[in-house]
C-alpha cells in the first residue's frame, strides 16, 4: 500500500524541484525586454479611442445595437414578424449570394486539395530524396541525389510563397486581369491554400508511420505508387481534418473576398453596412450557420470513416 505523503513533505519536494529547475537567461531577458516595449508602446502611442467623445461612442453603440432587431419587430414589436421579413431577402438576394460563397469556397478547397497531393512525395524529407525512406534503390550519383535535393527545395518554397501572399491581393490582381467574376476569387483562394494545404498536409506525412512505407518500397514499389497506395489512405482521416478546417476558412475569405463587388454574401454586407444593421446582421448570421452545419458535416464524415 503505498505510504501518504504529509503537507510538509511535499512542499520540501516542491522547494527542491523548484530551485533545481533549469533557468533560460534568453527567455528572461526576452520576457523583461517584451514588457518594457509593451509599456513604451501602450504610454507613448496615440490614443486607442480616437477622437470621439465618450458620449458619441455610447450613442453609436445604442444606434448600432437598436438597429439590429429586424425592421417588422423594431415597428410592431412581434418577433414573429421577422420570418417573412428573413424569407424576403433569402429569395431576394440571400440564396444567390450564398450558392455563390458556398460554390467559391468548395471549388477552391477541392482544386487546391487536388492540386497538392501529388507534390506532397516531392515536399517530404522522408520521400523527397534518392533513397526514399531510408531504402536505396540504385545507384547512386551526384546528379540524382542534387536533382532530388532541389526538387524538394523547390516545392517546399513554392508552398512557402503560395501561403505568403494574401489571398485579398491576389484575388485584387486576379480580377484586373481576368474580369470581375467568380474564377479570379476561386483561384486566389485555391493558391493561397495550396501552399497552406502543402504545410499541413506535408506534417501530417512527415510524422506518419512509415513501417508499411518501408515494406512497399522494399519490395519494388516507387515512391508515388507506395505513397498513394498505403500512406494516403492511412493518413487521409487527419487529410480530412485540416481539409475541412480550410474549407471553413475558405467560407469565411469568399464572404470577405465579396467586397470587390462580386455577389456574395459579403457584397450584401457591405450593401448594408451602415443603413440597414438588421439586413448586414442577418447575413452574417447566414454565413456564420454555414461554418457551423460544416463543422458538423466535418464530424460526422471523420466519424463515418473511422467506423
Amino acid at each position: 500500500m503505498r505510504a501518504e505523503i504529509s503537507s510538509a513533505d511535499r512542499l520540501v519536494r516542491v522547494t527542491a524541484l523548484r530551485k533545481n529547475r533549469e533557468r533560460s537567461p534568453f527567455l528572461r531577458v526576452s520576457a523583461l525586454l517584451m514588457g518594457i516595449l509593451l509599456v513604451w508602446a501602450w504610454t507613448t502611442g496615440g490614443s486607442l479611442w480616437g477622437r470621439l467623445s465618450a458620449e458619441r461612442r455610447w450613442a453609436n453603440l445604442e444606434r448600432f445595437v437598436g438597429g439590429l432587431a429586424p425592421a417588422p419587430v423594431r415597428k410592431g414589436g412581434e418577433w414573429w414578424e421577422a420570418f417573412p421579413w428573413a424569407w424576403d431577402l433569402l429569395v431576394d438576394k440571400g440564396f444567390a449570394a450564398l450558392g455563390m460563397t458556398l460554390g467559391i469556397a468548395c471549388s477552391a478547397i477541392i482544386i487546391a486539395g487536388v492540386v497538392v497531393t501529388p507534390f506532397l512525395p516531392l515536399a517530404s524529407r522522408k520521400l523527397g530524396r534518392p533513397d526514399p525512406v531510408g531504402i536505396w534503390g540504385g545507384r547512386e550519383t551526384r546528379w540524382r541525389r542534387w536533382f532530388w535535393k532541389g526538387t524538394g527545395a523547390i516545392t517546399r518554397f513554392g508552398f512557402v510563397l503560395a501561403r505568403a501572399i494574401p489571398e485579398y491581393i491576389l484575388a485584387f490582381l486576379l480580377i484586373s486581369l481576368l474580369g470581375l467574376q467568380a474564377w479570379p476569387l476561386v483561384l486566389a483562394l485555391a493558391i493561397h491554400n495550396f501552399g497552406i494545404l502543402g504545410r499541413l498536409w506535408g506534417e501530417v506525412v512527415e510524422n506518419a508511420d512509415r513501417s508499411s512505407m518501408e515494406q512497399a518500397i522494399a519490395t519494388g514499389a516507387g515512391r508515388f505508387k507506395a505513397f498513394g497506395t498505403i500512406q494516403l489512405p492511412e493518413v487521409f482521416n487527419r487529410f480530412l481534418i485540416y481539409f475541412f478546417y480550410r474549407w471553413e476558412t475558405c467560407a469565411k475569405d469568399s464572404v470577405v473576398l465579396g467586397m470587390l463587388g462580386l455577389l456574395t454574401l459579403g457584397h450584401l454586407i457591405v450593401l448594408a453596412k451602415g443603413f440597414f444593421w438588421d439586413q448586414m446582421f442577418f447575413y452574417v448570421l447566414l454565413g456564420s450557420s454555414v461554418i457551423l452545419i460544416g463543422d458538423f458535416l466535418s464530424t460526422w464524415v471523420r466519424r463515418w470513416l473511422r467506423q
